[in-house]
């Protein structure tokens, strides 16, 4: 049974990859108001979010598979102390190349000159930059929950099920690639951001025996790029 749930997530990446790399872009509609596209694509990027978290639990039903198993429970240290110093060291290093975000926009405001300010801006765009916050703090939340889900919790617990000996090393490599190439519409530099991220996360999931880490530095990290893009829009 677990075989199947390994093809299907692998089928299903395959899936969302050809869709947004090719129907999306045949059904874009260049006469569409920019602000009704971006709505139905905030709902359609919540749609691709939450399917396969909800699939993800409807299968963990049927096979019998707890909340824990998912990498829901406790920081626990259980590997040896030097794999768990190699892995949290180079998680570092990842973090602090991803958080690059946060400096830029901490850069960004410092360089604002003070005549910039929110009283400048018309109701309407206030109106939808609030909005668009709210959207992202969805999103964001939903991005953090359902990947950290289905491409950590889900996928390690298959890998390590099926495959009993399979070495610490593989589990990462595998997690990195399949999540890099999930996201192969963001282009070269995306798919390899992606892979060393979902190394980093898979990392941190296997060294802690939980996903509480994972999910936090997510919620972070995408943070941090909402606040690069709003300070880049801002000038």
């Amino acid at each position: 049974m677990y075989i199947v749930f390994l093809a299907l997530l692998v089928v299903w990446t395959v899936f969302m990859c050809l869709y947004e790399n090719f129907f999306m872009r045949k059904s874009a509609n260049p006469e569409m108001d920019e602000e009704k596209a971006e709505f139905i694509g905030f709902l359609y990027d919540l749609a691709f979010l939450w399917g396969p978290a909800v699939a993800v639990l409807i299968m963990a039903f049927v096979g019998n598979i707890s909340f824990a198993d998912l990498g829901f429970r406790r920081i626990s240290f259980d590997h040896d102390s030097w794999i768990t110093a190699v892995a949290l060291v180079l998680c570092g290093l990842a973090l602090l190349y991803f958080l690059r975000p946060f400096v830029a926009f901490i850069r960004k405001r410092g360089e604002k000159q003070p005549t910039d300010s929110a009283t400048e801006q018309s109701p309407q765009e206030i109106a939808l930059e609030k909005r668009e916050k709210k959207q992202f703090v969805l999103l964001n939340f939903s991005s953090a929950i359902c990947e950290e889900l289905v491409f950590r919790g889900f996928l390690a617990f298959l890998l390590q099920a099926i495959f009993p000996n399979i070495p610490f090393l593989v589990v990462i490599l595998v997690a990195g690639l399949l999540f890099g190439f999930a996201h192969i519409y963001q282009g070269l530099e995306g798919i390899v951001e992606t892979a060393v991220f979902g190394v980093m996360q898979m990392s941190l999931l296997l060294v802690t025996g939980s996903l509480i880490l994972p999910l936090v530095l997510h919620f972070i990290i995408n943070y941090g790029d909402f606040l690069e893009e709003m300070a880049e829009n801002s000038d």
